[in-house]
């Protein structure tokens, strides 16, 4: 028999579709036999590449147009493999096809379409701080605050000493999976735009309301970091703070010896807020990296899609 230069027939003889939830991934493998109109040497790339092009290039798309509106729309390519038949004079081999996509369906009130992983983190522990003065300030603590003149207080300072205290404070940390493939079509996500979410977002306050934090100015957004999970998709991660201080810290007034100049009963005269200044941003853009913004920012807020629409 001559050598193989083209598939000369071929047909689907299994399948198999798997789906799970917001933390699996959906797969979809498929089986074509395919007869050669020659013999293939197995161990010779070329003409293996014959037999694997039954199914196209790893990571090329089930579908022709990708969308997030059918279960399967968002599905690539990850693996191929051949085995010849037996007693086919390496002619004819059954083809494995393996498609998947982190894409899981989302049904809920008025919601059905595929949506990205979205998951998030809340943790609750105090900061410890030196106090000069304990509430009631009348002079409050608030973003960005650097003030001149006493913040009022009750004195808890000893000889101009501060004590340790410590202060409620929450961090939250929200991670999301991005497909940097620009898909589906206009999506407008790769990993530069999530670079650039990552660097314009860090070290800034909410200039508006944020999931679990309502006031202007009360979260900030620490830190980002992108990492790569596999082939198109990359994790964006965003760590946000919340604190009873606003991150201020307490400061007194000093004397010509750089120590704490201290009043009349021998407190710390005169406290002040220090602060370092953040500029403000709309945080919740950087739900536009997920697949749908809406129902990221839902998943955020409730844990789950499950009770779409907030």
């Amino acid at each position: 028999m001559a050598t193989a230069t083209a598939i000369s027939r071929s047909a689907i003889t299994a399948q198999n579709f798997s789906e799970g939830g917001p933390s699996q991934a959906s797969t979809y493998s498929v089986v074509r036999r395919v007869t050669m109109n020659g013999t293939v040497d197995v161990e010779n790339a070329t003409q293996m590449a014959l037999v694997l092009g039954a199914f196209g290039a790893p990571l090329s798309s089930l579908r022709t147009t990708m969308l997030l509106t059918e279960r399967m729309g968002m599905m690539r390519l990850r693996t191929l493999s051949a085995t010849p038949v037996p007693n086919t004079e390496s002619s004819v081999f059954d083809v494995t096809a393996k498609y998947d996509q982190l894409y899981t369906w989302n049904k809920a009130t008025g919601l059905t379409k595929l949506q990205l992983p979205v998951e998030v983190d809340l943790d609750a522990t105090p900061r410890s701080v030196l106090m000069y003065r304990s509430p009631s300030f009348s002079t409050s603590p608030s973003a960005n605050l650097n003030t001149t003149t006493d913040i009022g207080g009750t004195k808890v300072d000893y000889a101009g000493k501060p004590i340790q205290a410590l202060i409620s404070q929450m961090t939250m940390r929200i991670s999301m999976i991005v497909d940097c493939s620009n898909e589906p079509t206009g999506a407008a996500r790769t990993l530069v735009t999530v670079f650039d979410k990552v660097s314009t977002y860090s070290n800034k306050w909410n200039s508006t309301a944020f999931p679990h934090f309502s006031a202007a100015s009360s979260v900030l957004c620490e830190t980002g970091s992108v990492s790569h999970v596999r082939d198109e998709y990359y994790r964006a991660t965003f760590n946000f703070r919340w604190d009873q201080w606003f991150l201020c810290e307490q400061q007194p007034k000093t004397d010509v010896w750089g120590k704490a100049a201290l009043d009349a009963s021998g407190a710390a005269n005169t406290v002040t807020w220090k602060s370092n200044v953040r500029s403000t941003i709309d945080l919740n853009s950087i739900f536009d990296l997920s697949s749908d913004a809406t129902v990221a920012k839902q998943i955020v807020t409730e844990g789950s899609f499950i009770t779409y629409p907030l």
